[in-house]
Formats: structure tokens, C-alpha cells, sequence
């Protein structure tokens, strides 16, 4: 388990993955060398790391689901986490157990690598897909460590999601990311806090040039980032997904509100006839019933169609873990895979 001072450095990049290590000094009242030095062998040992994700404006995506040949589950997974338009990737029980979320710009390209490039291992027999685009939480979560004051203190304003208007104006369909913006998205794959003069040295530009763009892509909500940790460290020693069937003039609520749960890793809208697929954090098997109940509680016209235990996670948006949920390898999410294969 992590102490406490990891646990409060760990939630303060959550609120703001790249944060100085000298502006969280003043908030956690620790010298930034110690805080740096503290992430550091946190990253180092897999412990936790920082990611770049796509919005949930500007990407779409397919949950896919394979049913494997008895005993195949584990190979089947670690050879859908090699490729680098499939994010997340886990075993779980029921009748289809393994589960990958694939990743691309549109709609379009879901469609192609639906259709066109989705990988199926050998022992496959079986496999369903369900596309998503709108989906309602689960890239940003936080351990809940930091006081509301602390967190005021964090808060990068570019790290906020865009207001409705500012969205509207500089959605995907407006405006579309350049090779550019490409290539920076993927040189943050491996460590989302990389420094400018680092990410210059890779792209061929120049600091202020690096950091120009990535404002702007921060500012639009094209991008944001991702601070994440072995969940088994912080007392999430399990999950489940639940595939739940929602009226349709009830989907925002229902969506929005599961969306803020604190156990909530993802909930998208799927066109299936179980119509919105949740992924939760669990700290005992106990706690999937109390789950169940609030969920019946707060929305009592949804129906819960499947309910599986996660058994194990092998890929996390782009890092290969081991059974502890440490990052042993990164994978860099690449939704733009297909146009370069």
C-alpha cells in the first residue's frame, strides 16, 4: 500500500497531472525535490505514471468482447494488448471473457477497424462488438486525499473541461487535429509529464513552440491527462462491469449520474440493446452489492442485463500491468494506428 504522502502527491496529479513539482511543494508543504524524487520511484517501480488520453468529444470508440477456448483467456488478452488502437484490455467471468476497448478519431474509423483490421487471436471463437460515442465518466477520477482548498490550488485552468459553448465551437466535426498534434499525442504516450525541451528534441521544434500547441490543445478539450496508480495500492482490489439497459429519454441522467460514481472507470452509451456498459472499481465483493442497490435506488426504471467480475487487468490506456495492477511496459495509445499500418 502506498503511505500517505504518496497517496496526497498521487491525488494532487490527478487534479493536475502536470503540475511543478514546485507549485505542488507549496500545497503538500514538502520540498519539490522530495515530491520529485517520490514520483519518480513511484513511476519507476510501476507504482503509478501519467497518461494523454483523447477527450470524450473528440475520439469514438467499440467495446469488444471475445469468448475463448478454455484456458485461452490469458493468451487471447496479452495478444489484444499489443496493438495500439486497443486501450484497456481485461479478463473477466461469463460466457465472453475477454474485454478490449478500441479506440479511434470517428466514427469512421471505428467502422474501419471494426471491419477491416480487428485482430482475432486463434483461440477466438466468438467475439461481439458494441460502439460508443458518448460517453459519461471515468477518464478522470481521484483518490479524494486533497481538501477542497488544496485542490483550488492544484487546479490548472487548462485542465478543465471547456465550458458547453467553447466545446461546441472546436468539436472534432469543426476542427480536426494535424499531423502535428498527432505526433505530439504520441510522444507524451509513454510519460505524460515529459518536459518541453524534451518533447522539442523528439518533434524537431522548439520548447515554446511545443508548448504553444499543447496549450491549445488542452484549452480546445482535445486532449487531457491521466493520472493513474496500481489500484490494488489505494484498496481497489477488484471490478466488475455491468452491461445495464436504460430507457432512452432517461440515458443523460442515468449516464451522468453513474458517471460521477468514485468507483466509475468507464461509462459509455453503446448501440446495443443493453444500451450503456459500466466498468466500476471494487474494494471487496461486498461492495458489488451495494453498487447493485444504489443503483436500483437512484434509477429504478434501468435494468441490470449482465454483471462479471474483472479477474484480471492486463492492459490500463496503454500500460501492460501485472497482477498487482503495476505498469511493467507501456503500449502508447495510438488511435490513429490504422492510418500508418
Amino acid at each position: 500500500m502506498l503511505d500517505e504522502l504518496d497517496l496526497a502527491l498521487v491525488d494532487a496529479l490527478q487534479v493536475n497531472p502536470r503540475a511543478s513539482w514546485a507549485a505542488l511543494g507549496d500545497v503538500l508543504e514538502l520540498a519539490p525535490v522530495t515530491l520529485a524524487r517520490r514520483w519518480q520511484r513511484l513511476a519507476e517501480s510501476g507504482a503509478a505514471w501519467i497518461s494523454v488520453s483523447l477527450s470524450n468529444w473528440g475520439s469514438r470508440g467499440a467495446v469488444v468482447e471475445f469468448l475463448c477456448r478454455p484456458g485461452s483467456e490469458l493468451s487471447v488478452a496479452r495478444e489484444l494488448s499489443e496493438v495500439p488502437n486497443i486501450s484497456t484490455v481485461c479478463v473477466t467471468t461469463g460466457e465472453y471473457q475477454v474485454l478490449a476497448l478500441m479506440l479511434a478519431p470517428t466514427l469512421a474509423g471505428i467502422s474501419v477497424a471494426l471491419l477491416e483490421a480487428l485482430p482475432v487471436p486463434d483461440a477466438v471463437v466468438r467475439l461481439r462488438t458494441h460502439v460508443y460515442g458518448s460517453t459519461f465518466g471515468g477518464i478522470f477520477w481521484r483518490l479524494g486525499v486533497l481538501n477542497r482548498m488544496q485542490m483550488d490550488q492544484v487546479r490548472d485552468e487548462l485542465g478543465k473541461p471547456p465550458s458547453p459553448i467553447a466545446r461546441a465551437e472546436t468539436t472534432p466535426q469543426s476542427r480536426s487535429l494535424d499531423s502535428g498534434d498527432h505526433a505530439l499525442f504520441l510522444a507524451l504516450g509513454h510519460d505524460g509529464r515529459r518536459a518541453y525541451t524534451d518533447l522539442a528534441d523528439d518533434l524537431g521544434s522548439t520548447p515554446q513552440a511545443v508548448k504553444r500547441r499543447l496549450d491549445r490543445l488542452r484549452r480546445h478539450g482535445d486532449i487531457v491527462f491521466r493520472c493513474d496508480v496500481a489500484r490494488s495500492l489505494v484498496g481497489w482490489h477488484s471490478m466488475a462491469l455491468f452491461w445495464i439497459r436504460v430507457p432512452d429519454a432517461d440515458m443523460q441522467v442515468v449516464g451522468r449520474s453513474i458517471g460521477t460514481w468514485s468507483e466509475t472507470r468507464h461509462c459509455a452509451a453503446v448501440a446495443s440493446p443493453a444500451n450503456l456498459c459500466v466498468i466500476v472499481n471494487l474494494r471487496s465483493l461486498e461492495h458489488l452489492d451495494e453498487l447493485l442497490l444504489r443503483l436500483a435506488r437512484d434509477h429504478p426504471s434501468v435494468e441490470v442485463v449482465d454483471r462479471r467480475l474483472v479477474l484480471r487487468q492486463v492492459k490500463v490506456y496503454g500500460r501492460i500491468v501485472d497482477e498487482q495492477g503495476r505498469c511493467v511496459r507501456v503500449i502508447p495509445v495510438d488511435p490513429w494506428f490504422l492510418k500508418t499500418t
